[in-house]
């Protein structure tokens, strides 16, 4: 639910209910994850997803239910024997997983809810635990109720940070994209002609600076995405310096394998630790040749990296395809 807290918090700012449907507990291969959720709002917009296709068909109709009568329903998919001639006559998961899902009606003075939702949309850690027991199902529940019952609780972590350094062409495409995976994303260059609001309306921040001094004055840690796109010999090796020495979650740098190694070379001199780690040059191959296409393949490799995934595809792999953690108890 918390991922589509803005939209969620628009309808309900607006004194109008919405239905959400939120996985709560995945077993198996399914295409989406514990906690992924479709809502529908006034007027039978949906927003969202569980997992595509008939599954939700059925919670559309189970959602409208919802909505009329504000009794909250646990419904289950998949089944025990996918060989089942009558299985291809009900909604399931045809990957062969099994889902349940909280549908439940959210009104404006849900204000446990809407407060969890409001943190949520402005990257403030939080939490919200749900009852998954038919005699409270989908009651907000405390800590004191939560040895008595079975809950589910979703979690928002705060939005990780991507600083991108360098107001190029490449950085709008890059931009964008990590905005749209969820980042809060601060743009960091010292030319103030580049670096505007008008071709970066999607940077949470930005900030016209030596890259270098704005950088050692910016919190970095594990959550923190460092992007470098400028190709300035005057400071791109201190910024990769600073990145890798406070251990940013991800550093990556733009450049030829000659220039990967000139940088290299200044690292070394610099004593810079953990070089290993540094990303360059950066994105995984996917032939990728306009500034969006770059987009695609820096953020994927990204999100490879924070995942602790090869970043290879699919097919040339084995085991479950989806990595995924328990979140209901």
């Amino acid at each position: 639910m918390f991922e589509l807290a803005p939209r969620l918090l628009a309808v309900l700012d607006g004194g109008d209910p919405i239905v959400v449907a939120t996985a709560v507990d995945v077993q198996g291969s399914a295409p989406s994850g514990t906690g992924t959720s479709m809502a529908v709002l006034p007027g039978g917009e949906v927003v969202g997803t569980i997992s595509g296709g008939c599954v939700e068909g059925a919670l559309y109709d189970t959602a409208e239910q919802v909505m009329a009568t504000g009794v909250p329903v646990l419904e289950r998919f998949g089944f025990e024997d996918p060989s089942d001639p009558l299985a291809d006559w009900a909604p399931g998961l045809r990957c062969g997983g099994r889902v349940e899902v909280l549908v439940r009606r959210v009104l404006p003075t849900d204000a446990v809810v809407v407060d969890a939702l409001r943190a949520a949309a402005a990257g403030t850690p939080t939490s919200l635990a749900l009852s998954l027991d038919a005699a409270s199902l989908g009651t907000v529940v405390t800590a004191s109720d939560g040895c008595r019952t079975r809950v589910f609780t979703e979690y928002a972590g705060g939005r990780a940070r991507c600083i991108v350094v360098g107001a190029v062409e490449f950085a709008v495409a890059v931009t964008n994209t990590a905005a749209m995976l969820g980042y809060a994303v601060t743009v960091v260059d010292p030319r103030p002609v580049f670096l505007t609001d008008q071709r970066f309306p999607a940077a949470q921040e930005r900030v016209v600076g030596w890259p270098p001094r704005v950088l050692a004055d910016t919190a970095i840690g594990p959550d923190t995405v460092v992007i470098v796109l400028t190709h300035d010999e005057r400071f791109d090796a201190e910024v990769l310096d600073l990145a890798l020495r406070r251990g940013a979650g991800y550093v990556g740098a733009m450049g030829s394998r000659a220039t990967h190694e000139r940088r290299l070379s200044v690292l070394r001199e610099l004593g810079t630790p953990g070089t290993e780690r540094l990303r360059s040059p950066i994105g995984l191959d996917i032939g990728a040749e306009t500034p969006a296409e770059m987009a695609l393949s820096i953020m994927a490799e990204v999100v490879a990296v924070r995942r602790g995934a090869s970043g290879g595809a699919l097919v040339d792999g084995s085991g479950p395809v989806h990595r995924r953690a328990v979140a209901a108890r």
